[in-house]
Order: structure tokens, then C-alpha cells, then sequence
């Protein structure tokens, strides 16, 4: 039987409000003919994930209105893996 995640889980929907966002955003800059590099897809994987990383390590309270969960930030990060994979995919 495989495990699926409950969708009450604070985590989960954090992570795909964050996947569906840059899903979103790369709907939207498709439409307009836009596309980002493989360099600055890469880019933001990385900003996605050391910005998870912070959030998970760190003891303090990170109060703001822009201030993200781990999970959401991984599923931003998962999201643009995807999007790496589907132009690498579409441009080889």
C-alpha cells in the first residue's frame, strides 16, 4: 500500500502553494515567450534550497510578510528541477 501524505499536513500544503506558484509563474512567462537559462534555473534551485536549509537550522523566529516555510521553499526548488528537466527535455 503506498503512503500518501494527508493533505491537512501544514507542510504539505506549504510545499505545493510553493510548487504551484513557480508553476504558475512559468505558465505566465511562457505565454509572454519568456524563458529563463539553465544557469539562472540553477541559480534558483540553489537560493530555494539554502533558503530551506536556514529556515529548518534556524532557532530564532523569522517574522515578515515574505518569510516562507522550509517546505514551501523545497517545493519551489522541486518545481524548478521540473522545469530544468522539461527544457532540457524539449531543447536536446
Amino acid at each position: 500500500m503506498q503512503n500518501t501524505p494527508m493533505r491537512n499536513d501544514p507542510a504539505e500544503r506549504d510545499y505545493e502553494a510553493g510548487f504551484g506558484r513557480i508553476m504558475w509563474l512559468s505558465e505566465q512567462a511562457r505565454l509572454h515567450g519568456w524563458r529563463l537559462s539553465e544557469r539562472q534555473l540553477i541559480h534558483e534551485i540553489v537560493q530555494r534550497e539554502r533558503a530551506a536549509r536556514i529556515r529548518e537550522k534556524s532557532s530564532l523566529p523569522i517574522v515578515g510578510s515574505e518569510v516562507r516555510s522550509a517546505a514551501w521553499n523545497r517545493g519551489q526548488a522541486d518545481a524548478l528541477r521540473n522545469l530544468l528537466r522539461i527544457q532540457r527535455e524539449n531543447y536536446d
